[in-house]
């Protein structure tokens, strides 16, 4: 017999969203799978609530749609087929909930009614919309995005880029709420430049296609060209223009542009604050109004790129470039700033005999030791949990800094026990020109004759990140003028941080060794003109 969990008669016992979790738990036993269509397939797929499992099932639906062609279910249709559209609803509304930090909630048609008002309500008879998953910023039909990848035979975007729009809109919509306004400026980012819809529409993104916004110096010219499309043909003045919420969010994508390549091309950080923030970092009352919803942080600096922006589009007279604007911010920024490097690894043994060797090493076993830390036997349930600072000297264990990161800092600059090296590990986040994300600082100091004062950022996604737990390639900077006059031999002994990790590893079984299993060096390249090797 086949249990079909579309009728409330199966358990009529279980809340809406224990039915729909109780559909997930019970494709999981073996015994059961008769009951769903195409099981063998999904199993193939591996429903592990990973953003690669989405990506998985864009092949699944090609292949179906090669092998069988379109499908359409009805409500009526084979009970094998409604559990397998449930099963993958499920699966589709579980992720999101977690992934926008907000606990799973269904609710069925009739609770769905008692919920919203009735000028908010009204849903049409098909059975797609019996259940509905609830976010904090809408309402979503899990049942109807999956029935369409089924029915239709040629679909736009593809499943996951479905997921990851609603993901991204998230970011937008809850960023100022959130107070998470770098990830939403990201996400804008990412948003136009995949030409993903916004929830509000997104009416310029073919000028934003042709423009070939591609983050290089030269398009600033491209983008000064679209801002004068902007003028001519669409803007009439900036109070109607602003009354469009779309528009608001253009403006940001416009800055938020700016301020990427600036930050890109000078090789440094990138943070975005909004007037409360900004306030705070400088000690100055910041009105909140357009040109201040979005300010630059670059570098150990401010820039009102959100200003530039509105002054190119609303001023009478358009007084300075984009390319000029940009220029003189990077001319600047590079007087002061510390060049950034890529740590690459190297198939040669020259870094053995280097005097860096032994604390890069030191540092590596560092790293390999945090990472088992934060994901190895047991991964992080909490994403606000922070590691204690920790730091590794020659011949003693792992220490613990209860202090903080200023305080363990502070123990590397006096050396009281007379180290010949320290390293030091704290968490932090990396602001980089195209992303932010979490990440591990490592600082290693040698001291005496070959003297290196060194800080070493490793960014990751966290295992809360919907994209999943991965490892970014480190990047470092000099800390001092003679660890920047020994950079290139330092570079060249680059080898002995990954022997490090490798090191410490060699022993673990396959599923504990973090570093091996999620480095991914290639994943979120650094961007061109951010380092200097």
């Amino acid at each position: 017999m086949i249990t079909n969990h579309f009728s409330t008669s199966s358990d009529s016992t279980l809340s809406t969203t224990a039915r729909m979790q109780g559909i997930r738990k019970h494709f999981k036993d073996s015994a059961n799978q008769h009951e769903f269509y195409i099981a063998n397939a999904l199993n193939t797929v591996n429903l592990d609530q990973s953003f690669a499992s989405f990506q998985r099932l864009d092949q699944l639906f090609t292949a179906f749609k090669k092998q069988v062609g379109s499908l359409d279910i009805q409500h009526d249709a084979e009970t094998s087929q409604l559990n397998t559209l449930m099963l993958l609803a499920s699966h589709l509304g579980q992720f999101l909930a977690e992934r926008s930090t907000y606990a799973e909630q269904w609710l069925n048609r009739e609770e769905l009614k008692r919920t919203l008002s009735e000028s908010e309500m009204s849903l049409p008879q098909s059975y797609l919309y019996d259940y509905a998953l609830v976010l904090a910023h809408k309402i979503v039909f899990p049942l109807l995005v999956v029935h369409q990848y089924f029915q239709q035979a040629e679909i736009p975007l593809h499943f996951s880029q479905h997921v990851e729009i609603e993901l991204l809109n998230h970011m937008v919509l809850t960023g100022e709420s959130r107070q998470k306004i770098a990830e939403e400026m990201h996400a804008l980012q990412k948003m136009y430049q995949n030409q993903y819809p916004l929830p509000s529409g997104s009416p310029y993104l073919k000028l934003v296609e042709i423009s070939n916004l591609d983050y290089s110096l030269k398009s600033l010219e491209r983008l000064d060209e679209l801002m004068r499309e902007m003028r001519q043909n669409y803007i009439i003045s900036a109070e109607k223009f602003l009354t469009e919420e779309n528009n608001y969010y253009f403006i940001l994508f416009l800055s938020g542009y700016l301020g990427r390549v600036i930050a890109q091309h000078a090789g440094t950080s990138l943070r975005w604050l909004n007037p409360v923030q900004a306030s705070q970092m400088l000690g100055q009352d910041i009105q909140a109004q357009l040109p201040t919803a979005r300010i630059a942080h670059i570098h150990n600096r401010v820039f009102f790129t959100t200003g530039h922006v509105c002054d190119f589009l609303f001023a009478p007279i358009i007084q300075t470039s984009s390319t000029k604007y940009a220029q003189q911010i990077i001319n600047d920024i590079l007087k002061t700033r510390n060049p950034m490097y890529i740590a690459k690894t190297s198939l040669d043994d020259l870094h053995k005999g280097s005097p860096y060797h032994d604390a890069l090493h030191q540092a590596g076993v560092l790293i390999a030791y945090i990472f088992q830390f934060i994901h190895g036997v047991m991964p992080r349930t909490d994403p606000d949990d922070n590691m204690i600072p920790t730091s590794f000297p020659p011949g003693h264990t792992f220490i613990k800094h209860m202090g903080g990161p200023d305080e363990a800092l502070n123990q590397l600059e006096q050396n009281p026990n007379k180290h010949p090296f320290n390293v030091l590990a704290y968490e932090m986040y990396a602001c980089l020109p195209h992303i932010r994300t979490d990440a591990f600082a490592i600082h290693i100091r040698q001291y005496g004759a070959h003297a290196m004062n060194l800080q070493l950022i490793i960014p990751y996604f966290s295992v809360f990140d919907y994209r999943g737990f991965s490892i970014f390639q480190p990047y470092l900077n000099a800390c001092d003028a003679i660890t920047d006059s020994a950079m290139p031999q330092i570079l060249s002994a680059m080898q002995a941080l990954f022997d490090g990790i490798n090191n410490f590893e060699t022993s673990l079984p396959a599923e504990r060794k973090v570093w091996a299993n999620h480095y991914q060096p290639h994943l979120n390249p650094y961007p061109q003109g951010f380092a200097q090797n």
